[in-house]
């Protein structure tokens, strides 16, 4: 395992390898787990190892207050916090880290400050001065700053990969190159000042849940209740960070995924539809239409036009 975790005493958190099938939570495909449990907390480590790809996601639910030491591999990585918040010390700098930010640190030993009842999902690039070299890139690290929606986007559709073990490797390698160059398209991001930093999370913890289940149907005041806010926090909160609506934000997910399916497998419509909460192949055939002016059929004869011409090029 890459990560390491210390107690305030010293003592190095133990973890033991789960099966990766019997796992319940939102799992990086090919990845290994280990898992830790204890008075403070539970910790799940997910991590998935190549030749050019080293990538990880963790999540911890934590039960009391707590500070831990985390020890990482040196070099260059790229941190992005997709829900809950926490503190981040290095030699004296105390900084917040809250869900939709990223940073960009190349420190292997910080210290992370944990409140009580916090569940955090932090998903984790390490970048190789093979692959900088490779990229050309010069890539200096970088403060927390609001995540760009592509990366958002791009870090959810890696930890639901939808590819075979056989691209698996490429799909992976692809992405966290991406990752870099959204970092240095977008610069720096700043989240609406008018919220605060719990309506923040909120609306990242309610984007998640959307975005997980899919086929379900919440009502605002469900999801409010979910990630203890209000109808109307939850409501501004999102016009305000999306530009968009609750609703809007669920139909935006489903037909992103829907793109997803459609272009890299061969399931059929009627079962995709199902898969992207809708009741009718008819409702989703309708609804897709309207957002991209072809029919999912139509959308997927044209992207795999599109792919083989790149093939023959």
């Amino acid at each position: 395992m890459n990560v390491q975790f210390f107690y305030p005493d010293g003592k190095q958190v133990l973890f033991q390898e789960i099966d990766g099938r019997k796992y319940r939570g939102t799992l990086l495909p090919g990845s290994d787990v280990q898992q830790n449990t204890s008075w403070a907390a539970v910790i799940t480590v997910q991590e998935f190892e190549s030749r050019m790809v080293n990538i990880g996601h963790r999540l911890l639910d934590i039960f009391s207050k707590i500070k831990l030491s985390i020890s990482e591999p040196a070099g260059l990585r790229l941190e992005a916090l997709l829900s809950g918040e926490t503190y981040i010390s290095v030699e004296g700098d105390k900084r917040k880290f809250r869900a939709g930010e990223y940073r960009i640190t190349d420190m292997p030993l910080f210290r992370a400050l944990f409140k009580k009842h916090t569940s955090c999902s932090l998903f984790i690039s390490y970048y190789s001065s093979e692959l900088l070299t490779q990229l050309g890139l010069d890539i200096k690290p970088c403060t927390p700053q609001q995540m760009p929606d592509m990366m958002v986007n791009l870090i959810k559709e890696m930890l639901h990969n939808p590819y075979s073990e056989k691209l698996r490797d490429f799909y992976y390698e692809n992405c966290v190159r991406e990752l870099l160059f959204f970092h240095l398209a977008h610069g720096n991001l700043s989240l609406p000042k008018e919220l605060i930093d719990k309506d923040i999370a909120s609306v990242y913890k309610a984007e998640s849940i959307i975005s997980a289940n899919l086929q379900d149907h919440y009502t605002i005041s469900e999801l409010a209740k979910m990630v203890n806010t209000n109808s109307l926090k939850l409501k501004i909160g999102f016009k305000k960070m999306y530009q968009m609506g609750i609703f809007q934000r669920l139909i935006f997910r489903r037909m992103e995924h829907a793109k997803t399916l459609l272009a890299t497998t061969s399931k059929p419509i009627n079962e995709i539809a199902e898969i992207t909460g809708y009741d009718t192949a008819a409702g989703f055939i309708h609804a897709f239409r309207k957002n991209f002016g072809l029919t999912p059929r139509e959308w997927r004869k044209q992207e795999q036009k599109k792919s083989n011409e790149d093939d023959d090029s």
